[in-house]
């Protein structure tokens, strides 16, 4: 399970950081995907900073999330996203609903649930609790066989104590 997680947050992180080194190194990329309009210089600058930092910046925490010991980086990356899904709540009580709109925050919402998810998941006391479940398990089988085979070798012992008996009872019989 915890390798979906990864694997999932690592795809996260990637799509992240594609779209923020986009926003860098093409920011009309996004100008056209946000509808964001016709911008001059300052912008531009400003989709470059702002938007590249952000998408960036959450990927990178996601990413770092991912190694021991630093989990808690994925609630920051978590809360980055809330942050924007938040920022379009807003707009839309304000300004209407669109389809791109709707798109985002679906995507939004479930990189947060995505996040959050991972953050308990990924937590160490899950894992010693996991391994504590593996290993009654395995005592629980262990003993399942230890029943199994005492079980088998009393019938074992009743099978021969049985086939004593009508031995002795075959040798008690007068021959006729």
């Amino acid at each position: 399970m915890t390798w979906v997680i990864r694997l999932l947050v690592g795809a996260f992180s990637a799509l992240f950081l594609v779209i923020g080194v986009g926003a860098m190194l093409n920011p009309q990329s996004l100008i056209t995907q946000f509808e964001l309009g016709r911008q001059g210089i300052t912008g531009i600058s400003a989709i470059r900073a702002d938007m590249g930092a952000f998408f960036i910046g959450t990927g990178l925490a996601a990413l770092v999330g991912l190694f021991p010991g630093r989990r808690q980086w994925l609630l920051g990356a978590a809360a980055m996203v809330a942050l924007a899904f938040t920022g379009r709540a807003i707009g839309v009580v304000s300004d209407g609903l669109t389809a791109n709109i709707a798109q985002s925050m679906i995507i939004e919402a479930i990189s947060v649930a995505l996040l959050v998810a991972a953050f308990a998941i990924l937590s160490p006391h899950r894992r010693e609790e996991l391994a504590a479940q593996k290993a009654a398990e395995a005592d629980r089988q262990r003993l399942a066989d230890e029943e199994e085979r005492i079980a088998a070798e009393q019938n074992d012992l009743i099978a021969q104590n049985e086939a004593k008996l009508q031995r002795d009872r075959d040798l008690a019989q007068p021959i006729v």
